[in-house]
């Protein structure tokens, strides 16, 4: 029988680990940002330019869930970070 594997929980993670999960969710904001900019551009180059932004931010937030996923890291542990003072840094574009 194959055993589970436990999700780690806020307590159970490194500081390597705290900081994949900020890179995760730096990532998923510029993804969002990406999107919304995408948007408002009307002009072809700026159109151009938003596709292929958000197409590698796509790339590198899947990357980085990929890591978390792997590691067995939950994504719930955003919450309990954010409650502890320990702030998510915020990109401003």
């Amino acid at each position: 029988m194959q055993l589970l594997k436990r999700k780690k929980q806020h307590n159970d993670l490194d500081a390597s680990e705290k900081d994949l999960l900020r890179q995760l969710f730096d990532a998923k904001m510029a993804l969002d940002s990406a999107r919304q900019k995408f948007e408002y551009v009307t002009e072809p180059d700026m159109v151009a330019s938003c596709i292929y932004e958000m197409h590698a931010e796509q790339a590198r937030y899947t990357h980085l869930l990929g890591r978390v996923r792997a590691q067995g890291i939950s994504l719930e542990n955003r919450r309990l970070l954010e409650d502890q003072g320990e702030n998510l840094r915020l990109r401003i574009d």
